[in-house]
């Protein structure tokens, strides 16, 4: 089991499978929208920002369960994130992460990575520490969030490699975030095809990512093109855009084709 076993709800309540995210390093954080953690959201966004092209993504899953500081509906965190910090990483919907109605996926997470301990010179240790003895003195011996900007880094195989509680050094996030995606991913495949404009389709994933696709024989003058359009989008960009695309009156076509090669590919990978 990994993180892509899991489908969560987006901002308007519709299922998302994190296999969409498959092949990319991602940080899963619970937010809050009043809470001293909140302006965390101007370096996530920088981050964001700063390596996305590379493969990086932000999932942030709102929680009320710490302090009642996420209050806000849907539309509402979605407003304010937007508005106060210009956030443009997927926001999902508010979730519960500890106790009998928590998230199945925060759940899994929980068992990766349990809880470590908070940073000593942050100045809002003494705070939490102080909170969470009132209402549980064992507090640290179980792997619960503990409070609001909790975050899980996961690898590009769906694997939980890292928790960093939310008093975390965001630089040393940032460096783990780094180390992982300078950990390339590649797979290289050739996909044969039968009465189609091509004869072989030759593919580079990074990931989940295509980063170079070459062919050989067939109609050269629309192959030519495809490369330039869909270098740099990922498995699943291909196939909702490009699956069951056709070439005039023919069954299958050169895009149909590379749909199915890419995904030919990826499950290769995955079976390895």
């Amino acid at each position: 089991m990994n993180i892509y076993d899991f489908t969560v709800q987006n901002a308007d309540g519709a299922p998302v499978s994190l296999k969409k995210y498959a092949g990319r390093v991602i940080l899963i954080i619970n937010s809050a929208t009043k809470c001293g953690f909140t302006p965390q959201y101007d370096v996530l966004q920088d981050l964001y920002e700063k390596y996305g092209k590379d493969g990086f993504v932000v999932l942030d899953f709102p929680c009320n369960q710490f302090g009642n500081q996420a209050p806000g509906t849907n539309e509402e965190i979605q407003s304010f994130c937007d508005s106060r910090y210009g956030i443009t990483f997927p926001i999902f919907s508010k979730i519960e992460v500890n106790g009998e109605n928590e998230s199945p996926l925060f759940a899994y997470l929980k068992s990766q990575k349990g809880f470590a301990g908070f940073s000593p010179e942050h100045p809002l240790t003494p705070m939490l520490q102080s909170v969470l003895e009132r209402t549980d003195p064992d507090y640290e011996s179980s792997s619960d969030i503990k409070w609001n900007f909790t975050k899980f880094l996961i690898d590009r195989k769906g694997e939980v490699v890292e928790r960093f509680e939310p008093t975390a050094d965001l630089l040393e996030v940032e460096e783990q975030i780094l180390m992982l995606l300078r950990q390339k991913d590649v797979t290289e495949y050739v996909y044969k095809t039968q009465g189609t404009c091509s004869t072989e389709i030759r593919l580079k994933l990074e990931g989940n990512i295509v980063t170079d696709i070459s062919f050989t024989g067939g109609c050269n003058g629309n192959l030519k093109a495809i490369p330039l359009l869909v270098n740099g989008w990922t498995v699943e960009e291909i196939e909702e855009k490009l699956s069951g695309v056709l070439c005039g009156r023919r069954p299958t076509s050169c895009a149909d084709q590379l749909a199915r090669a890419v995904r030919a590919a990826y499950d290769s990978k995955r079976a390895v």
